[in-house]
């Protein structure tokens, strides 16, 4: 592409895709915090299942079905509506990245590729083709198939921030975890609802 189109060619390309990454971590969402919250509420809605059925007596004989169904149902709308919210700013940002990486970016191909013909070295150009048409259009097919291919690599490295960022979200749970396990070994774990019960006697 550089000894047809110079490198101005590739460069707008890149520089294209460079705004793109700027522009989309402008403004997308916190993925990877909205995914870590995501798992976070599954996790308190499968214990709340898992204490139902290991509690089930006692529930019984106190007479708290009510409640725990009330509970859990609770747990059940709060995840459905951050699942909800989750797809809704994925379907946003899904469509802002294809105005960005796939329209944008055929519009400034279309423009790259005919800089030989209509750009400011189309005398020179065209000179060297002796303003035959297929030379020309030889080069165009040649430009154009090399541009999709960079077009896809630079699009692909762009849009990957998504996976990215639920990939940090599932990692920072694990990261939680393992800091738990560690105050475990290490005899340093604080039991924070033992302490609260214990402050609050205090204050009495």
């Amino acid at each position: 592409m550089a000894e047809v189109l110079g490198w101005g060619g590739p460069a707008l390309t890149i520089g294209w895709y460079f705004i793109s990454g700027i522009l989309i971590k402008l403004f997308s969402p916190a993925f990877g915090k909205l995914t870590a919250i995501m798992q976070k509420i599954e996790g308190e809605y499968r214990s709340k299942h898992s204490d139902l059925l290991n509690h089930s007596e006692e529930i019984a004989f106190y007479n708290g079905a009510e409640w725990e169904k009330r509970h859990i149902n609770d747990k059940f709308t709060e995840l459905t509506n951050h699942m909800k919210y989750l797809l809704y700013k994925r379907f946003l940002m899904g469509i802002f990245d294809s105005m960005l990486v796939k329209y944008g970016a055929v519009m400034v191909g279309y423009t790259v590729v005919g800089l030989p013909v209509f750009g400011p070295g189309r005398e020179q150009y065209l000179k060297e083709v002796k303003n035959d048409p297929t030379k020309i259009t030889k080069d165009y097919v040649r430009n154009s198939s090399l541009l999709i291919n960079l077009a896809k690599a630079i699009g692909r490295i762009v849009v990957s921030y998504k996976d990215m960022q639920n990939l940090a979200g599932y990692t920072t749970l694990i990261h939680e975890m393992d800091e738990v396990l560690d105050d475990l070994r290490n005899g340093t774990y604080v039991r924070t609802q033992v302490v609260e019960k214990e402050i609050n006697n205090d204050s009495e």
